[in-house]
């Protein structure tokens, strides 16, 4: 696991670490570690405070999102219940025209059956 860290092979990293004890010598080697140790911990803190944040965040947000499921379902219901009382008005008044076109025209049909009959007899 050493000798992988940040994809940096082991060669690699004793190849930096000479390189820094060259550049900076051995007196500057512990503050330098210093400095990065509490870079790192301070990196490491704001990741957490995100995280924190983020989780924190979390709950609110899936409360909005069950909101405007529950609103979403609601109004389509309300359109679905419209729409199915005006299918029904329709389909009560296409019945009720059907019903009326088919006594016309048997009231029509009997008309004119009388009248040809009555033709027929005179002829």
């Amino acid at each position: 696991m050493f000798g992988t860290i940040l994809f940096i092979s082991g060669q690699e990293i004793v190849f930096a670490v000479l390189i820094a004890l060259l550049l900076f010598g051995s007196k500057e080697i512990p503050k330098l570690a210093r400095t990065f140790g509490k870079g790192m911990k301070e990196f490491r803190k704001a990741t957490d405070d995100i995280k924190r944040e983020f989780e924190n965040s979390t709950p609110e947000v899936m409360e909005d999102f069950k909101e405007i499921k529950k609103n979403l379902t609601k109004d389509v219901n309300d359109i679905k219940e419209n729409f199915t009382k005006e299918a029904g008005e329709i389909g009560k008044n296409l019945t009720k025209d059907a019903s009326e076109i088919s006594k016309n025209l048997t009231r029509d049909a009997d008309k004119v059956a009388k009248g040809v009959k009555k033709n027929l007899d005179i002829s």
